[in-house]
């Protein structure tokens, strides 16, 4: 005999199921349907990477890769005269002898004197019209370089010197006209004075002069009104002619007043007496 509760029961069971799916149903529809409430931006901080926290390939605030030094290809500025020689540092002085006199001679000294000779001649060539001398009009100076490859000569006759050793020797020359320009190397020839009227196929071939240490001497400019100084301590080496070549720079033409001009050029040489 079959239960009378049983089809109640289920009955009862099937309304409650319903119930709960009814009740559920916006919950679940809510659920699954999206926003449409605006979401706020992210703020995100932003840090300049250094040397020690910076990402692979990253340039810090010091100019470094990686808290690397960066490679650059740029070339360095060029700030040297490319033609002059290096830069050349004197020598100590020794005590009673000059900063520019050669240390190497100053045992044996007993004292030092300085003896200063002007020029006993000078003249201006032209290496672009080797056959043309300088005229008259200008003799007042002389001049270096420029568009006609001016070169200045100047002649000194050296006497007296006897047995002194000759610990430094500065040629001195005051600068001309109302430009600056600029200076270049010094040739020497010995036994040689030059003339008025002298033309570039007359003078003949010279050598370096040289400094203290035994490099090619070098100036710099000239200016106007301004004494130039130039090491040929070198190239001095007792009694004796010589003529100095001041060939200039082809760029732009410097000049130098002349014997005539009534400041003529020197050679200041500092002597050691022996003991």
């Amino acid at each position: 005999m079959s239960n009378p509760a049983k089809p109640v029961q289920r009955l009862l069971g099937l309304i409650l199921a319903t119930a709960l799916i009814c009740a559920a149903s916006p919950a679940l529809q809510a659920f699954a349907a999206p926003t449409s409430a605006p979401t706020a931006p992210r703020q995100i901080s932003l840090m300049q990477q250094d040397a020690t926290d910076a990402a692979a390939g990253s340039v810090g605030q010091d100019g470094t890769v990686n808290g690397q030094p960066r490679e650059t290809n740029d070339a360095p500025a060029d700030t040297v005269n490319p033609a002059a020689p290096g830069q050349v540092m004197l020598p100590p002085s020794v005590p009673g002898v000059p900063g520019n006199a050669n240390p190497a001679l100053a045992n044996g000294i007993a004292s030092t004197q300085e003896a200063t000779f002007e020029a006993v001649a000078d003249t201006t060539v032209f290496l672009s019209a080797p056959n043309s001398p300088q005229t008259e009009e200008s003799i007042a100076s002389l001049a270096m370089g420029g568009p006609q490859d001016a070169v200045a000569l100047i002649s000194f006759s050296l006497e007296g010197l006897g047995d002194s050793v000759v610990l430094g020797a500065r040629l001195s020359f005051q600068g001309a006209g109302v430009d600056g320009g600029p200076g270049g190397s010094v040739g020497v020839i010995y036994d040689y004075v030059t003339v008025d009227g002298a033309t570039a196929n007359d003078i003949p071939s010279y050598d370096s002069a040289l400094n203290v240490h035994g490099a090619p001497a070098w100036f710099e400019r000239v200016e106007p009104a301004g004494i130039t100084q130039v090491d040929v301590t070198g190239s001095i080496y007792g009694d004796g002619t010589l003529t100095f070549v001041l060939p200039g720079q082809h760029e732009q033409t410097a000049a130098i007043y002349s014997l005539e001009s009534g400041v003529p050029p020197q050679l200041i040489l500092t002597l050691g007496v022996p003991a």
